[in-house]
């Protein structure tokens, strides 16, 4: 079974609009998909006769951002109610441009501090339409500059924004950390507004947290009523999958899988995930 339950189109940080992931998603024999914007769900108000373009299921959903554990992580909804989620959001969520010129003044202050050499001046050259995020022009220029290996030393973190993102800028355990709490909506929050639109709420990408993912992923099993993680992403290993199916497993969870799907800004990930199991193992997207 072949399907995709986490993609993004330029309605968040994607690339390609509504029309494109259809077709595509046809092209590929993709029996499901959900597509999951941050913050929003404007796309499905584009869509006008989505059918045309792609004979699948297709599972409304979103993958708001907001703040747990001194970090800015992702939950996903399933199955929402669009126009209840599309009033719910209003005034929850600080305009694009503030959120913009917070990061890119933070994140420039603490790779400075912390030693990495910056081009002078790199924020006024900085194309929104090219890095959705401030951290990924910054990080651009910051690997122009060989001597910052020594600084940012893993390659996972050097070779990827997003996780040099989450491994510093974002890790409250980093010297390069900076406080997002005014910036993003409380985890409980969101939890809370996924529900009221009738939808499941899942842990997107469990493993994307370093040291603290297994940590933040407990908690938020405990403290909610989690409906689902996913488990099966483009990063994870066979081994982190394997964990997190047997967490499902002991906690009854449901299982979601995805690619995360972004278009041209990250030409590594593909659109659709595959696996035999899917069909036992994903029987909810049936309802």
């Amino acid at each position: 079974m072949k399907l995709d339950l986490h993609i993004h189109t330029n309605c968040s940080d994607g690339t390609d609009d509504w029309k494109t992931i259809l077709q595509e998603a046809e092209k590929l024999k993709l029996e499901v998909i959900s597509i999951t914007d941050h913050n929003n769900v404007d796309v499905y108000f584009q869509m006008q006769n989505p059918e045309k373009y792609y004979s699948g299921k297709i599972i409304s959903g979103i993958e708001p951002e907001c703040f747990y554990m001194g970090r800015c992580i992702e939950l996903i909804g399933y199955g929402i109610d669009v126009e209840k989620m599309h009033k719910s959001l209003k005034g929850i969520y600080k305009s694009r441009d503030e959120i913009n010129k917070f990061h890119a003044e933070t994140c420039y202050k603490s790779l400075v501090n912390n030693g990495i050499k910056l081009t002078p001046n790199i924020i006024d050259s900085w194309d929104k339409n090219l890095h959705y995020y401030a951290i990924g022009h910054l990080h651009k220029d910051m690997k122009r500059y060989p001597e910052n290996k020594k600084i940012i030393s893993d390659d996972e973190s050097w070779n990827k924004a997003v996780q040099c993102y989450r491994n510093y800028i974002g890790n409250p355990s980093s010297p390069f950390y900076v406080d997002e709490s005014d910036f993003y909506p409380t985890a409980d929050t969101i939890y809370k507004l996924i529900k009221l639109a009738g939808g499941l709420v899942f842990i997107a990408h469990p493993f994307t947290y370093g040291k603290d993912s297994i940590t933040i992923l407990e908690s938020l099993v405990s403290e909610f009523q989690i409906d689902g993680i996913e488990c099966f992403y483009n990063t994870f290993t066979p081994e982190q999958t394997e964990f997190l199916l047997d967490f499902c497993k002991k906690h009854n969870l449901l299982v979601s899988a995805g690619s995360d799907y972004h278009g041209s800004s990250r030409p590594h990930v593909k659109l659709g995930v595959e696996d035999r199991r899917f069909r036992e193992l994903l029987k909810w997207i049936k309802k």
